[in-house]
């Protein structure tokens, strides 16, 4: 039976996926393999689990992750994607929630401890807070070496609005606070920004922004290239010697002109 890449942690940005990732690569946390099945679904799918896939297109892997339960539609914090599970509820509840005035929440803005959390942020811009779980997605594109093809890793995360409050962070993990994570190794798989990579990526150019660019030489390097004349008279014109039968031509023709 496959366990979760790790059992309970609160992801809050790109370095935490990261991270998470770092340590799968170095061997101390291990990825999924192969499709959940339904036992693995009903006992590892839980608030704060962490699972870590890599996408293949051979049977053997995983080309796409499923867990047996319906999502709304995805929502975008940056930089991760949220899904918010649908949970059954009858009909008279449904009508009630169509008729009802809009409800708008007020984020006081206070500041909390630590860094910013793209949870965080989804909870607070979210006006019904369900009793169901949250997906919480990342890609990235891995590079190993300058010579390896990239491989397309991907993190998936579960919590509930209730729990997500005691959720411990990547700091309070004996393995994970340790992690070093190296610069140009991972690349978000987004394709909406450039500049979407961690802290030590320096705004390159992800490998989706691929097209050409033209630099048109200035006009001061055109004419840095050609050799300005120098000043002073122009040169003497270099003497060239007729043919007999040329020089009489002209003899004839200035001998008439006279007349």
């Amino acid at each position: 039976m496959q366990q979760a890449t790790h059992p309970r942690l609160h992801l809050r940005d790109a370095h935490d996926a990261h991270a998470i990732f770092e340590a799968v690569r170095q061997g101390f946390l291990m990825p999924i393999v192969r499709r959940l099945n339904e036992m693995e679904r009903a006992t590892l799918v839980r608030s704060g689990a962490i699972f870590v896939w890599f996408e293949t297109e051979d049977d053997a892997g995983l080309k796409r992750w499923t867990d047996g339960r319906v999502w709304g539609q995805s929502r975008m914090r940056e930089p991760y994607l949220f899904y918010d599970e649908k949970m059954p509820y009858d009909a008279a509840h449904a009508a009630s929630e169509a008729n009802r005035a809009p409800a708008y929440r007020f984020v006081d803005g206070v500041a909390r401890p630590g860094p910013s959390s793209s949870a965080i942020s989804h909870t607070d811009r979210t006006a019904h807070h369900h009793s169901g779980l949250v997906k919480q997605a990342y890609s990235a594109w891995v590079i190993a070496n300058p010579y390896a093809k990239p491989q397309k890793w991907h993190l998936t995360a579960y919590f509930t609005y209730a729990d997500l409050p005691h959720l411990p962070t990547l700091e309070q993990d004996p393995v994970l606070r340790k992690i070093i994570v190296p610069s140009g190794i991972y690349r978000s798989g987004k394709t909406r920004t450039n500049r979407d990579d961690d802290e030590h990526s320096g705004g390159s150019r992800s490998p989706d922004d691929s097209s050409p660019q033209t630099v048109l030489p200035s006009l001061s390097s055109i004419q840095s290239t050609v050799a300005p004349h120098p000043p002073g008279p122009m040169p003497a014109r270099p003497h060239v010697t007729r043919l007999p039968e040329d020089q009489r031509l002209i003899q004839m023709l200035n001998s008439r002109h006279v007349r």
